[in-house]
């Protein structure tokens, strides 16, 4: 093979190289991981687990059905940006209840075509329970700095 048509042939080679490199190589960031520690009612200066990952400065309204006086999906797990914006909306389709926030001790009821809807500042850092009275644990809400 002659030097004219090669050199176009090793350029072509070296152009599929780098885009397959680019197209294959892993993410510069690593999956954001999933908590699976103890929960605490009481604030904290940040969440025990080493392992949460800081959530985004403003989320969209977050929402839990309760099926049968559980949440749909198993207890959710929320994490906001201390300074950020909660809002949660909590819908049941049993008995009347109060859904609290504790840590934040906000408390709302909640009844079948009535949903319970928090909007609130995460002040305060820690790992705190969403309970739908008298004792169901339907949400956990990680607040990092």
């Amino acid at each position: 093979m002659d030097s004219k048509k090669a050199l176009p042939i090793l350029l072509a080679a070296i152009v599929v190289l780098v885009v397959g490199f680019l197209l294959l190589k892993p993410e510069s960031e690593p999956a954001t991981p999933t908590t699976t520690s103890a929960t605490t009612s009481a604030p904290t200066s940040a969440p025990s687990d080493a392992t949460t990952a800081t959530a985004p400065a403003q989320k969209t309204a977050e929402t839990i059905v309760i099926k049968n006086g559980e949440p749909v999906g198993g207890m959710a797990k929320l994490t906001y940006k201390q300074g950020s914006t909660v809002k949660l909306t909590v819908t049941t389709d049993g008995a009347e209840a109060d859904v609290h926030i504790h840590g934040y001790d906000i408390e709302k009821a909640t009844a079948p075509g009535a949903p319970a809807k928090f909007s609130f500042v995460a002040k305060d850092t820690g790992r705190f329970e969403v309970e739908l009275h008298p004792s169901t644990q339907i949400a956990q809400l990680d607040v990092v700095p």
